[in-house]
Order: structure tokens, then C-alpha cells, then sequence
């Protein structure tokens, strides 16, 4: 019982930087809120007992840094640095896997990925609504049910945020 609550803690936390990273303005504050909100989600798979879920968060929470250090410095991310996080985010999923449903995770890694390799704000925004509509799904079913409630919340603060940055821009 005191894995589950510490586990959901954790997804309050996560809530509350899930829903700020996509309302933030920047690239630069996006990943920073990305990073922080990989690291409470890999806290409250750890404490649920889901071995694929937290290794895909702790690689994303060092996916994330690295590419930060990259759009620090006002350069593309190589592609070699890529190819070596899908390589790592398929290795992961392979090592931890279970059961079918171990593949989510996978999957969720692969669109974060793209999502911490995009430039434009627009599209990390796109490919975050994808991300976080199958981590729903696999929330859900692992009974991360504060991170359901956070993937609800954060699939609402993009479309807001789709309207305010995005929508704005085109009209």
C-alpha cells in the first residue's frame, strides 16, 4: 500500500508538470518541464512496479538532457544520437518485456523521442497529443491512475496551447 500512495505522489507531481510543459512558450522551457516530468513518472512506475515504464522514463529523462545541451548550443541533434535512442528505447523495451502490453512503453519512447528531436514548438505539441493519448491507454491499465488523470489534463492543455501559440500564428 505505501508503494502504491508514494506512486501516486509521484503522479500528482507529474500532473502538475505535465500539464505546465506544453503551456510553456520556448522549446527551452518545454524540455526543461519534459525532463523534470520523466523523472516523476519514472518515480511512479518504479514505486507500481512497472519495470518498462520506468526504464523508458529514465532513458527519456537522459534523452531529454542531451538534447537540451544540443538546443542550448543552437545545434541539430546528429542523427547517429538518434539512431542510438531508438537502438536504446528498443533495447530497453526487449530487456523489461513481460507481456504484451511492455510494447506501450516502447512505442510511447519512440514518440518522445521525436518529440525531444523536433524543432518547432507546433509539432513537439502534435507528436506530444499522439504520446500522451497511448500513455492513456497504458496508464489506465497499469492502474498509474494519477498519470491518467495527468495524460487527460495535458492532452487538454494542448489543445489550449494549440490555440494559443499555434492557431494564433496561422489566422
Amino acid at each position: 500500500m505505501y508503494n502504491f500512495v508514494v506512486a501516486q505522489i509521484f503522479g500528482i507531481i507529474g500532473i502538475i508538470l505535465s500539464v505546465l510543459s506544453m503551456q510553456m512558450k520556448t522549446k527551452k522551457n518545454i524540455m526543461i518541464m519534459l525532463l523534470l516530468l520523466n523523472l516523476a513518472s519514472a518515480l511512479n512506475f518504479f514505486f507500481l512496479n512497472s519495470t518498462s515504464g520506468f526504464f523508458v522514463c529514465m532513458f527519456a529523462v537522459l534523452e531529454t538532457f542531451i538534447n537540451y545541451q544540443f538546443d542550448s548550443k543552437n545545434k541539430n541533434v546528429p542523427i547517429y544520437v538518434i539512431i542510438f535512442y531508438v537502438v536504446v528505447n528498443i533495447v530497453l523495451g526487449m530487456i523489461s518485456y513481460h507481456k504484451v502490453l511492455d510494447i506501450v512503453p516502447v512505442i510511447c519512447a519512440l514518440l518522445f523521442c521525436a518529440t525531444v528531436c523536433t524543432k518547432k514548438e507546433a509539432n513537439i505539441r502534435k507528436i506530444m497529443f499522439a504520446n500522451q493519448s497511448t500513455w492513456l491507454v497504458y496508464d489506465l491499465i497499469v492502474k498509474a491512475y494519477m498519470f491518467g488523470i495527468s495524460n487527460v489534463l495535458t492532452l487538454i492543455s494542448i489543445i489550449i496551447a494549440f490555440f494559443r501559440y499555434d492557431y494564433k500564428k496561422k489566422s
